[in-house]
């Protein structure tokens, strides 16, 4: 297993943490941390396992923290989905919808 799946939330959520990095630490910056995290949701989909199990969110959904924010996704047979990439200021059970 070495593909990850973005949401469409996820995807929303990179497109604003872009705009916000970028408005607020420049624009290398800010490609350097979204480089990161998709770096990351690599990493992940070679090793799944990796990620903390969040089965109080639900079964299934695992986290991985990167700088500020932390990956949730599931794993599939194929492929992990990223469900969405939330700040760590963010209460993922207000904002993770199934």
């Amino acid at each position: 297993m070495s593909k990850y799946v973005l949401s469409t939330e996820a995807q929303n959520s990179l497109r604003k943490i872009q705009i916000y990095s970028t408005k607020n630490y420049g624009k290398e910056r800010a490609r350097k941390y979204l480089t990161d995290i998709r770096k990351r949701m690599e990493v992940l989909a070679e090793n799944p396992s990796r990620g903390i199990i969040r089965e109080d969110l639900k079964v299934g959904y695992h986290s991985d923290f990167i700088g500020s924010h932390t990956i949730y996704y599931r794993i599939k047979s194929t492929h992990i989905d990223i469900i969405d990439v939330l700040h760590q200021s963010m209460d993922p059970s207000k904002h993770i919808a199934d």
